[in-house]
């Protein structure tokens, strides 16, 4: 199956995005962390993205990947398949991260090793591979209750573009989030990619950074996770059940035989 291209090119997503994901914290966050609460923030955050790197343009390229199936495949063919390329993508994304990001002790500048796993808080990443699915099917919905207006290469082109750009500004503000959000929190329920970077960011930056010893703050990304994987999953739901009663509506009008005039 031609599909099968989206794995290879989930796992170069993430080999790709490592070295920008090295310098999230000091591009985004804090170009010059000092002292050993900020250091710490430091080498924890870069680990948690490296952990995660190609997760978030990885849920994007599954959204276009169910949408480009369900241009080629009969609607519930392709959500069949749309679900077992998004699972196999979620597993491209996760073990290309793990392998190439690995884990290191976090040393300070110091020399200490800041690393206290008693206060290290874990990216929940089931709630974001379990998304890699979610969007490849809520990609397929969409693509049929858009196929009207979406008709055109040019128009597909241009929506996929601006897509890219929203979806970058999105997830550099959820990944920005320190301690608490800043943004209305229902956003979280509503805006799935937002949420999912949120997850991400929070994993790593629920902590005071300016303390000697760095400080609970947050809650790890935990609510951030289960927005997402609740909000996505209605989105999903809604689009694919949609697109199936518009597929049947266009099924019943191409066999409903013509009227025939009177003899």
């Amino acid at each position: 199956m031609r599909v099968l291209w989206a794995i290879p090119v989930t796992a170069l997503l993430a080999a790709v995005l490592l070295p920008l994901n090295d310098g999230f914290y000091l591009t985004w966050i804090n170009f010059d962390p000092q002292g050993e609460g900020q250091q710490w923030e430091w080498r924890y955050n870069r680990e948690v993205m490296r952990n995660t790197s190609g997760y978030l343009y990885g849920h994007l390229l599954a959204l276009v990947t169910g949408a480009w199936l369900a241009r080629r495949r009969r609607y519930p063919v392709a959500l069949a398949i749309a679900a077992g390329i998004g699972t196999a993508m979620a597993a491209a994304a996760f073990l290309t991260a793990h392998v190439l990001g690995g884990e290191r002790l976090r040393v300070g500048g110091d020399g200490r090793v800041l690393w206290e796993p008693a206060v290290v808080g874990e990216v929940q990443h089931g709630p974001l591979l379990v998304a890699f699915p979610l969007y490849a099917l809520l990609g397929a919905g969409l693509d049929v209750l858009l196929a009207g207006r979406l008709g055109s290469r040019r128009a597909r082109t241009v929506a996929v573009v601006v897509l890219t750009i929203g979806w970058s500004v999105v997830s550099v503000d959820g990944l920005m989030q320190v301690g608490r959000i800043d943004f209305p929190a229902p956003l979280l329920w509503v805006v799935p990619p937002l949420a999912a970077a949120t997850a991400i960011g929070m994993a790593s930056l629920s902590l005071g950074a300016g303390e000697i010893r760095p400080a609970f703050a947050g809650d790890w990304g935990d609510t951030a996770s289960s927005a997402l994987i609740i909000g996505l999953a209605a989105w999903t739901a809604v689009a694919v059940v949609t697109g199936a009663a518009r597929v049947r509506r266009q099924d019943d009008a191409a066999v409903r035989p013509e009227p025939h005039p009177p003899a």
